[in-house]
């Protein structure tokens, strides 16, 4: 089939014509809206706080110490409370190498599988995993004897609070504690 081209249609690659109608027009007002957020992210991206960039560690050594809280709740009955100091780091290799160690009474079924008794003592841990920018990674775990129920990670978001919901019923919660009540 043999179509002629004229100045309404456009040929396509298989030989078929198009309507122009057929075609998106582009608008003007979009390629400057483009060209204008393009110039302008990198702008935006230099507003940006100086705590989501900065990598942090818990119980290190400054000066300008901050001071966070961290709950865990059972049911809603908190567990387990303390505040940490927070500092500011250069990098990864200053983090604090320090874990918290602390015991709650049994009676919780850890995963939905690991039972415990309210006879049992069971032992948590809180340690620092690592830290991104503006947050620190807390590593969770709880144990009874021989046995590992919960490992997992809550994300501690520097100046902000955060809540993780880490198995069925428990929940960790940090925030920062205003600077009144730390000094």
């Amino acid at each position: 089939m043999f179509s002629t081209v004229d100045d309404n249609h456009i040929p396509t690659n298989s030989g078929t014509l198009l309507s122009k109608n057929m075609c998106p027009k582009s608008s003007s007002l979009a390629s400057v809206a483009f060209v204008v957020l393009a110039l302008m992210s990198p702008a935006f991206a230099q507003n940006t706080t100086a705590t989501s960039d900065q990598l942090w560690s818990w119980f290190g050594s400054c000066e300008a110490k901050r001071q966070m809280e961290i709950q865990i709740a059972l049911n809603g009955e908190v567990i387990y409370q303390s505040s940490f100091p927070v500092c500011p780091i250069g990098d990864r290799s200053k983090e604090a190498q320090k874990t918290v160690v602390f015991s709650v009474k049994g009676g919780h079924v850890f995963q939905g599988e690991y039972h415990t008794t309210a006879a049992q003592t069971i032992e948590g841990n809180i340690w620092q995993a690592g830290t991104d920018p503006g947050v620190i990674l807390l590593g969770i775990s709880f144990d009874s004897q021989n046995q590992i129920l919960l490992n997992t990670i809550h994300i501690a978001k520097v100046g902000r609070e955060s809540r993780t919901k880490i198995d069925r019923g428990l929940i960790v919660r940090t925030f920062p504690v205003p600077t009144s009540a730390s000094e």
